[in-house]
């Protein structure tokens, strides 16, 4: 019955209970109804027996007392019938019935006994007995119509129950399927039928939970975005542990700091316990078991272990969570890494254990730092640098004793004090130029730069350079200048010796090949601009090797020199006289008019014809052969120029020697230039098969003899016959002449590099570069990109330029040199001593090495000029910060003297030749 009610609707459950209600009520009613009516006939009935009886007690008192039975049955008889009663008995005093009227009551029937009394005497008793039927019909009646009117209410009240009820149950039906949609997450829930009853005040009030809820869930919602956005994609490893310890949630930076997924954590994991170092878990457990008390903690360390096997130093900190109502719900924990934190610590500590070592050590240091300043002073004292303190204010604080020297002060005069331009007042010896000196002076006191070395010319001939300091302490302060000076005076003259050396020919004195080249040059640009012809004579001596086989080089070289001092005679103070090496001479005239050249060739024959020369007791007669050539009569340039002066010296020869010849292009020299043409096809050729190579020879340590370095030179394999290798002596100036040694240069390079990344051990290879390329602005990113890409280091790569080539273009030549040192390269200036214009231009070119020229070494051990010369060039060289190459090596003790003198390498034939495939080569790491 139970479950039957529970499965009714709402509807038939008011109905049935408002139903119910009623019937009972109705019940209620209707049965007291009955009991109070029945009561209340009851009450009626009996009220009648009395007023009958008392009416029958007086109208039997007298039959009775006179004991007259009859009267007494018409009296009962009568009353009976009209009476309505059921039964009516008479009884005497002695209780016998005097008469009985009427059927037999029942137990139902209403029964009343009186006595007959009068004047306190009793006559006998009367029975009555109502009949109870007119109750019972009165009861029923009433019972019929109250069932009447009980089912009419009944059903009415069912009637109005259904319609006020289902417009209630519709309205709460909806309220239902309202609370069921935002059940299933749908908040977008609004009811109409608001109004003042309870329902629709109920409806009212759904509307603004609805509402709220609905606020409340997207706050929650904007809540939970704004915390994942912090916690999920913050720095640290965040996560949350419920009061039992069980991972509720870890943010995704844990796949950052430890490898491990958001996933393998929730699911796989002993999280935290599994990721920390085991050393550390014992002591991080009982940790946690503290902090799941609910305390909270910061700064506690540990170490993590990562998924890879490694593992960092962390700091973890924790703050117990709680819900709005306060409940406990866990711990939130972040772990952050400290390994930079533990590094710096560590160096703390290193640190402040050093700084206690230091200060141990302070005290011998202060008694060290004394000592090492009076030998400071010692040092200063024995210096042959004048050395010169002067404070921010302008007065010397320090000086040594070469300074007072140099600038002849007396010694007894005391300078420390004084301003520094007093104490240089206090010098004896005179300046050359002393207004040029005290602006300087000036400006070198108002500065607090680095300054330029400024030269002190004196009237006794002294060169002195000065070069100022600025001092500044700790904080960079300015606190004064430190002035050196230096006497240069010897290193100055030997720089000019050199210059002299350098562009003069060492055995004759006359200029060399460099210095007719560069007077060739100038002289053919005045004839252009003054449209004017210029010659040039080229000479040698017939029959010269023959001299030098017979009676030796000492005599050839005495010959020379008697011919270029019989020559310098003939020639003008404009005109240019030069031995361009062994003995071959040349004559620039700057201006040839008519046949001046001409005459002097021949007055230059007839005087070689007529040197008598005796050596040795013998007798040695000469001749020459010359050739003259015309600009621009016969050539367009320089080279051509030369060319065919030379052609016209071997026709001179042809026609019997002894004799001079002009410029002639006949067949001969038409042949002889051809011959130029078919060298620059042999090139072309190399260059396009393949035929180029490069063979390596070693540089040296003069000290030990290990190897440095190696050098590569290049060869020619000669096509028509592969088996012969022809020299670069053959076709390199032919090369630069026509432009392909541009091309040589870069294959050179190329195949340097190759052979460099081909094997890492193999030492540094030095290359040359032609005079041509210094001015080849593409070379240095061409080597740059040759460098990247064979993934060579620049420090392996040597460039060496000859020094006749740098000089010939110094701006070309500085570009090229800070452009390879840029890059990392090796710079070596080669052939140092023969072409070089001035000594002064080294300084200006940034090589890091110099290679002596071979005429300076051979035969340096016999040849104490040269032996001057060497050591001169090694000490500029090494005090410029330079090392030094000698090449040329060829016997013992060569070596032995370049190792006297201080040269750091030597290369040469002594040591090891040229071969193609050297050892160094094939060295392995």
């Amino acid at each position: 019955m139970r479950a039957w009610f529970g499965r009714l609707s709402l509807r038939y459950k008011l109905t049935l209970a408002a139903l119910g209600v009623e019937a009972l009520m109705l019940a209620f009613l209707i049965i007291n109804g009955v009991h109070l009516t029945s009561e209340e006939l009851q009450q009626q009935a009996e009220n009648r027996a009395h007023d009958m009886g008392k009416t029958l007690i007086a109208a039997l008192l007298a039959p009775l007392s006179q004991q007259d039975d009859a009267s007494v049955r018409d009296i009962v008889e009568t009353l009976q019938r009209e009476g309505g009663l059921k039964m009516i008995e008479v009884r005497d005093s002695n209780r016998r019935i005097v008469h009985q009227a009427g059927a037999e009551s029942t137990d139902t029937d209403f029964r009343l006994v009186l006595p007959i009394e009068y004047a306190g005497q009793r006559y006998g008793e009367i029975a009555l007995a109502l009949s109870s039927d007119f109750i019972q019909h009165a009861r029923n009646r009433y019972l019929r119509q109250s069932l009447f009117i009980a089912a009419a209410a009944l059903l009415l009240t069912g009637i109005l129950l259904a319609l006020s009820v289902g417009g209630v149950i519709r309205r709460f039906d909806a309220l239902t399927r309202a609370s069921k949609r935002m059940a299933q997450g749908d908040l977008d829930v609004k009811l109409t039928g608001a109004g003042e009853d309870e329902i629709g005040q109920l409806i009212d009030t759904f509307n603004r939970m609805a509402e709220s809820v609905r606020f409340n869930v997207d706050r929650a919602r904007e809540n939970e975005a704004r915390f994942h956005a912090i916690a999920d994609y913050t720095h640290d490893l965040e996560f949350w542990l419920s009061p039992e310890g069980k991972l509720l949630w870890v943010n995704p930076s844990v796949e950052r700091m430890l490898g491990h997924s958001v996933g393998e954590c929730m699911t796989q994991m002993n999280f935290p316990a599994d990721i920390i170092h085991p050393e550390d878990r014992t002591a991080a457990e009982f940790q946690l078991r503290h902090a799941l008390r609910g305390t909270s903690g910061q700064g506690y360390a540990l170490r993590i272990c990562r998924k890879d096997g490694g593992h960092f130093w962390a700091a973890v900190n924790w703050q117990p969570i709680h819900d709005y109502s306060g409940v406990y719900q866990g711990i939130r924990a972040s772990i952050h890494s400290i390994d930079d934190l533990k590094a710096t610590e560590a160096n703390l500590r290193q640190a402040i254990n050093e700084l206690r070592m230091a200060e141990s050590l302070q005290g011998r240091y202060l008694e060290e730092t004394e000592q090492e300043r009076a030998r400071l002073v010692s040092l200063l004292s024995a210096m042959n640098l004048g050395i010169l303190f002067v404070a921010a204010d302008g007065r010397v604080i320090y000086h040594n004793p070469a300074f007072t020297r140099m600038w002849m002060i007396d010694e007894d005069i005391h300078l420390i004090g004084l301003p520094v331009h007093e104490v240089l007042a206090k010098s004896t010896s005179m300046l050359a130029r002393p207004d040029h000196f005290s602006k300087h002076l000036l400006s070198v006191l108002e500065t607090r730069e680095l300054s330029d070395s400024y030269e002190i010319q004196m009237t006794d001939g002294r060169v002195i350079t000065e070069l100022d300091y600025p001092v500044r302490d700790r904080e960079n302060r300015f606190i004064g200048h430190l002035w050196i000076y230096e006497d240069v005076t010897r290193e100055r003259q030997t720089a000019e010796q050199l210059v002299y050396l350098a562009e003069r020919d060492a055995l004759t004195g006359l200029y060399n090949r460099h210095r007719f080249q560069q007077e060739l040059a100038r002289t053919m640009l005045d004839s252009d601009r003054h449209q004017t012809q210029c010659a040039v004579m080229f000479f040698d001596l017939d029959e010269f090797k023959t001299i030098n086989d017979s009676y030796g080089h000492r005599a050839g070289d005495a010959l020379l020199i008697r011919v270029a001092s019989e020559i310098s005679t003939l020639v003008r103070r404009n005109e240019v006289l030069a031995r361009l090496g062994g003995d071959e001479f040349a004559i620039l005239l700057p201006s040839a008019q008519g046949n001046e050249a001409e005459v002097l060739a021949d007055r230059v024959v007839r005087a070689i014809a007529q040197i008598p020369f005796r050596f040795e007791g013998q007798n040695l007669r000469l001749t020459t052969s010359l050739g003259i050539a015309y600009y621009p009569g016969h050539a367009a340039d320089a080279d051509d120029l030369v060319a065919r002066a030379d052609i016209a010296m071997y026709q001179a020869k042809d026609a019997g020697k002894n004799t001079w010849r002009v410029f002639r292009a006949d067949t001969e020299a038409d042949t002889e230039m051809r011959t130029r043409l078919s060298w620059g096809e042999r090139i072309s050729n190399a260059l396009d098969k393949g035929l180029f190579q490069l063979h390596f020879q070693g540089v040296y340590r003069a000290e030990d003899g290990t190897l440095s370095h190696l050098e590569a030179l290049i060869r020619m394999t000669d096509e028509r016959n592969p088996g012969q290798l022809i020299m670069p002596g053959h076709f390199i100036q032919l090369a630069e002449k026509s432009g392909r040694i541009l091309d040589i240069d870069r294959w050179v390079v190329h195949e340097t590099l190759r052979r460099l990344a081909e094997n890492p051990a193999i030492p540094s290879i030095a290359l040359n570069l032609s005079g041509r390329s210094l001015s080849e602005p593409g070379l240095p990113q061409y080597i740059g990109d040759e460098l990247r890409q064979a993934g060579v280091n620049p420090s392996r790569l040597i460039v060496e330029i000859t020094e006749t080539a740098a000089v010939s273009d110094l701006h070309d030549a500085q570009r090229m040199i800070e452009a390879l040192r840029q890059l990392g390269c090796g710079v070596c200036l080669d052939d140092f001593g023969v072409g070089f214009a001035s000594f002064a231009y080294l300084k200006h070119l940034h090589v890091d090495t110099i290679k002596i020229d071979g005429i300076f070494i051979r035969d340096l051990p016999s040849d104490p000029d040269n032996q001057v010369f060497v050591q001169a060039m090694v000490s500029v060289a090494l005090g410029l910060g330079k090392s030094v190459v000698a090449e040329y090596v060829e016997d013992g003790p060569t070596l032995a003297l370049l190792r006297q003198f201080g040269v750091d390498l030597v290369q040469g034939y002594f040591l090891d030749r040229p071969i193609l495939d050297h050892p160094a080569l094939h060295a392995s790491t």
